[in-house]
């Protein structure tokens, strides 16, 4: 069997903080090791990147924005685009492509104008497309009534979660002696809902909630504004955090809080759940699908009815050994392992690397 090869595109590694960064450095690391003898792979990184993985994998930089820099990436047998904005690439007719996305946001977040716009753009990435992956039932779901995307088409394969609770821990600096305290993160857009949390807050005086995460985008400001205006003291706002501090904030939060209504996956309710955290998400997109049952769901986002809910399940939330246990193992099975290999058998399919 000949060695065919498949090229990853991971130029989001830009930006390693956010969803797509966190999965393009994940990518990187597991598939520079990878030594199989029917698949070589190929990554496509961002101009300035660490040289670090040249020894290990053959390595290609581009800028996203410029078609130009992507002159000199070698023709390959698959390319695999891992999310749905990566649009330039100089893959020839007969390589196989694969186009993984993971929202369709602009739905809910742009104006009419601009939704006909995404959408042009998505089409012509599903028509080029031979194998569209999503990862999570919710997505198919989309795609299948905006595009008319037929459902056995479309492969999910839910993302992977790095396993974090056995990682170096560090307190915060912001964090408030010993007072009990709720964590979210994420970047704090209003896709995000972080703002209405702050009516709850108002109702747990005896608990401080820390909303970490980039807070440079107008939902940010509006809610120091509220935060100042309205002397809210007990929601504080320390931007982006380093890995120890979150996953510290994780490992001691009295209950994770999550009313996003903008997610694909929800990639930090399955963090938070490593931990055996309770975990109160949103009825919203992937979250009921994705928490699998170990989370509270909210039946709205209403003030009242979070804040009736989190009084009802947290006080005895940790004393129920089993349901915790439960919830770590169900967390624990989004492993990159499980999905890395489903993605090998999606590229040997297409390439007919079946033995």
């Amino acid at each position: 069997m000949s060695q065919k090869t498949v090229l990853l595109d991971l130029s989001d590694l830009k930006n390693p903080t956010c969803g797509f960064g966190q999965i393009a450095l994940n990518y990187a690391r597991i598939f520079s090791e990878l030594s199989l003898h029917d698949l070589r792979f190929v990554l496509l990184l961002p101009i300035g990147y660490p040289q670090d993985l040249e020894q290990k994998v053959e390595c290609h930089y581009v800028d996203r924005k410029r078609k130009s820099s992507y002159r000199g990436v070698p023709h390959v047998d698959l390319w695999h685009s891992v999310n749905q904005n990566q649009l330039h690439n100089n893959a020839s007719a007969d390589t196989k492509m694969v186009l993984t996305i993971h929202d369709l946001n602009f739905l809910r977040e742009k104006g009419w104008l601009s939704q006909q716009k995404h959408k042009w753009r998505m089409r012509r990435q599903l028509r080029r497309a031979d194998q569209l992956t999503v990862i999570s039932e919710f997505v198919a779901a989309e795609i299948e009534h905006t595009f008319g995307y037929k459902k056995n088409d479309i492969k999910v394969i839910y993302d992977a979660v790095e396993r974090i609770d056995d990682k170096p821990q560090r307190k915060p600096a912001f964090v408030e002696g010993t007072k009990p305290f709720f964590f979210t993160i994420g970047q704090v857009r209003m896709k995000k809902n972080f703002h209405l949390l702050l009516d709850v807050m108002k109702q747990f005086p005896e608990y401080n909630l820390y909303i970490c995460g980039d807070d440079h985008f107008a939902a940010g400001r509006l809610i120091r504004e509220r935060i100042e205006k309205e002397r809210i003291t007990n929601v504080v706002l320390p931007g982006k955090i380093a890995d120890e501090e979150r996953i510290w904030l994780y490992a001691h939060c009295e209950a994770f809080l999550f009313p996003s209504q903008g997610e694909g996956f929800g990639l930090p309710a399955i963090e938070a759940m490593q931990f055996g955290r309770a975990v109160f998400v949103a009825p919203f997109t992937c979250l009921p699908e994705i928490t699998g049952g170990h989370a509270i769901v909210w039946k709205d986002v209403l003030t009242q009815t979070m804040v009736d809910s989190i009084h009802k399940n947290l006080p005895h939330f940790y004393d129920d050994d089993e349901r915790i246990s439960a919830m770590k193992e169900y967390a624990r099975s989004f492993s990159y392992e499980s999905h890395v290999e489903q993605y090998l058998a999606v590229y040997r399919e297409l390439l007919g690397q079946q033995e």
